[in-house]
């Protein structure tokens, strides 16, 4: 039997990223463990600010690990994995430049080079999947993650929230206005400062449905900055979702080509509320 091909499914970039995090998350876990077997030879002296590297080398190799299993499932370990990679590095240039050893400096350099290789991956792989026109590749994350909490019809969705998230893309590309500007700012905003509100430091794409939705209650009807934030969420949401024809159908409407000509019926169409209709059991 023959099935459709994946509109979404995975691209080169993708899977060789999620191979390279395998890869690079075993071999910073290695690289911890030699530094504890051999501390005088990896690392320039044992002490407590020694260990914290080690620390944060191990983390970040355990959580990439993790990441690699499913990139897109495991976006919260592949964000925090990255930072502390990044932080990693830059320990081991600090331990090298301080100490004065040349090793740490090697391998500080070594992790910031993995490191744009990781950034570059995920960037790439991003552009293949969706090929955004208007947002960045995170912009498109953090509106897909905002569809997802927005349109939320219990699985009755018209279109997913994917295809919700390319529709604003491909509109805000298309639009000629000075606004399309603070646009890319409200989602900067929503992406890193919205989930402290709820105590989850993790970027908004990555956090799942329930605290999603638990942060952007926070901010309906709120004053200020955030209320402009809820507004924006709102208004890009409903763009995207019911300027696609199959959403438009989904409510009754019908484009006027398709309409009969002559006399407008204009008796009101009655549609049966899904939520307060009986469930049908099989």
């Amino acid at each position: 039997m023959d099935h459709p091909m994946r509109a979404y499914g995975p691209n080169v970039y993708e899977i060789v990223l999620s191979d390279y995090l395998a890869g690079l998350g075993a071999a910073l876990v290695a690289v911890t463990i030699a530094a504890a077997i051999w501390p005088a030879t990896v690392l320039p002296d044992a002490t407590l600010g020694g260990g914290v590297l080690a620390g944060l080398t191990a983390g970040a190799g355990l959580l990439l690990t993790l990441a690699g299993a499913g990139v897109r499932q495991n976006a919260a370990a592949l964000d925090v994995g990255i930072g502390l990679l990044g932080g990693a590095a830059l320990a081991w240039l600090v331990w090298g430049a301080i100490e004065g050893g040349l090793l740490p400096i090697l391998v500080g350099a070594a992790l910031a080079v993995l490191l744009a290789l990781v950034l570059g991956l995920r960037r790439r792989s991003i552009r293949a999947r969706f090929k955004p026109r208007f947002l960045t590749p995170r912009q498109f994350q953090t509106m897909v993650a905002v569809a997802d909490t927005m349109i939320d019809g219990d699985g009755r969705e018209a279109i997913a929230a994917i295809e919700v998230a390319i529709n604003t893309d491909h509109l805000l590309a298309d639009v000629k206005s000075p606004t399309t500007s603070e646009i890319r700012t409200v989602l900067i905003l929503l992406e890193w400062v919205l989930p402290i509100l709820i105590l989850r430091p993790l970027p908004f794409s990555s956090l799942g449905s329930f605290n999603r939705r638990r942060a952007v209650e926070r901010v309906i009807g709120a004053k200020g900055l955030f209320r402009d934030i809820a507004r924006s969420l709102k208004v890009l949401s409903c763009a995207g979702y019911y300027g696609d024809q199959r959403s438009m159908r989904s409510v009754g409407y019908r484009p006027f080509d398709e309409r009969a000509r002559g006399a407008v019926d204009q008796t009101p169409a009655e549609y049966p509320d899904p939520f307060l209709s009986p469930v049908r059991t099989p």
